[in-house]
């Protein structure tokens, strides 16, 4: 597990999961495109995991990556390590782990 490293002036990584990317099966009540149109639709969106975790979505296109210039939502919060973002495709859709293999599976079904 990688831990976060705290530098200055850069948001922290969050640890990452020891499962591989796109593992596992979610089941969201919506697809990635309806849920990136609806924060479209109403820009950034203070949510909550079913856990009570507080997080913001909102739709975003990636500005560098080997995802630069694609569609994505992106998850912000500040957990015990600081901040956070997480970037989540129309490929991790539906899995447990992102394409960084970071935890999504809380965040996708409330979106």
């Amino acid at each position: 597990m990688q831990s976060a490293v705290k530098t200055p002036n850069t948001v922290n990584s969050i640890s990452r999961s020891t499962r591989p990317q796109h593992d596992g099966k979610v089941n969201n009540q919506n697809t990635f495109v309806v849920a990136r149109q609806n924060l479209l639709n109403k820009g950034p969106q203070n949510l909550h995991t079913s856990r009570g975790t507080s997080f913001t979505a909102e739709a975003h296109v990636t500005h560098s990556s080997k995802h630069n210039g694609q569609e994505c939502i992106k998850i912000s919060g500040t957990g015990k390590r600081g901040k956070y973002s997480i970037y989540i495709y129309e490929c991790c859709w539906g899995h447990v782990t992102n394409c960084s293999s970071t935890y999504i599976d809380v965040y996708t079904p409330v979106l």
